[in-house]
């Protein structure tokens, strides 16, 4: 088990974040799509959950420190960035040039450091950001807080954001993006350290191959934190998890989708996600019921959204997925707003 003080004990508003139903029309079924939604931690990611237990852990086994390094994608840097800000702890983020403008934006806000990693040839860009806030550590006696390889990134989920999503079950399925791996992990370890038997899922798109199946040659992924192309130092879950395939397109399309209806304000991965949860809804053979863990909002992406994540596909393949998910996406409602409105019918 991680070192304490951990969830009771933090500071900041993270955790106990909503659970939002919808119900969706798929192969003739009325199933259920459950959103958990972790942009409403006090930061506004499922980071801040890791960010809080990597560093209070660490503080906890090696006393105080003033000033921490770590590598980070964006969301990750990001809270630590405004815990450390709280904390009066000196914070460097060292990062990738593809960090979200938001993100990067954040982190320097928060009076953190931001250092973009440059990746060597043959090296990927995660690589490149451990390199460089290692070497930073080292040089500048920083401590180094290591979040991907860090046991305490998936006792994160195992022990805090798990018990809270299956304390709001029962569901058939439960779906998760890969990222650095600790979301995935976490639940992994939670599922099988209780004997459930909820299968769990990882939705990613072809290019990524964090856990299983390696990643496509020449593939690019296009939206931080869905899928990662390095192997995750969290790898080896037994059992292996069930893989889904959605490409970048549709996870576009139908973000566009679902705010044109003003239905979900999640995040792009998060979406992504979603959709790896409607594709197996619409295998079921009776009404079924999964949950999705949403790690972030819709805000960190929608200045970019039109700049950089659509043009990074092919037109005509976004436009194909809009309006093959327009019937699909149309088909959801809120449970409660559903339940009200045929209460009023009644």
């Amino acid at each position: 088990m991680s070192p304490k003080p951990a969830f009771d004990d933090c500071p900041f508003g993270i955790g106990h974040t909503p659970l939002t139903r919808f119900s969706i029309d798929l192969g003739g079924h009325r199933h259920e799509l459950c959103l958990k939604e972790e942009r409403h931690n006090e930061f506004g990611s499922i980071k801040d959950r890791v960010a809080w237990h990597v560093l209070s852990g660490t503080i906890a086994q090696t006393g105080p420190v003033s000033a921490v390094v770590d590598a980070s994608s964006g969301n990750y840097g990001y809270a630590l960035a405004r815990i450390g800000e709280r904390l009066g702890i000196d914070v460097t983020i060292v990062s990738s040039p593809s960090i979200s403008a938001y993100n990067a934006a954040g982190i320097r806000d928060a009076g953190a450091r931001l250092v973009i990693a440059e990746a060597q040839p043959g090296e990927t860009s995660n690589a490149a950001r451990v390199r460089g806030a290692r070497e930073l550590g080292e040089r500048e006696d920083l401590t180094f807080l290591d979040q991907y390889s860090n046991p305490l990134n998936p006792a994160s989920h195992a022990e805090w954001t798990a018990p809270e999503v299956f304390a709001d079950g029962p569901f058939d399925a439960c779906f998760v993006t890969s990222s650095s791996g600790g979301t995935a992990r976490g639940f992994s370890d939670y599922l099988k350290a209780r004997g459930n038997p909820v299968p769990l899922y990882l939705v990613e798109p072809q290019a990524s191959g964090a856990f299983l199946d390696a990643p496509q040659a020449g593939g690019k992924l296009k939206i931080p934190g869905y899928g990662s192309q390095r192997r995750s130092s969290f790898s080896g879950m037994k059992p292996d998890p069930n893989m889904i395939r959605i490409d970048e397109p549709s996870t576009l399309a139908a973000f566009a989708l679902l705010h044109e209806y003003g239905l979900a304000e999640v995040g792009l991965s998060s979406v992504g996600v979603m959709l790896g949860a409607i594709d197996w809804l619409s295998r079921q053979d009776a009404p079924s019921c999964a949950v999705c863990i949403c790690a972030d909002g819709d805000e960190r992406y929608l200045d970019e959204f039109e700049s950089r994540y659509v043009p990074s596909v092919e037109r005509a393949d976004y436009d194909a997925a809009r309006a093959r998910l327009r019937p699909v996406i149309g088909s959801m409602e809120r449970l409660a707003e559903a339940r009200e409105r045929k209460a009023l019918q009644a």
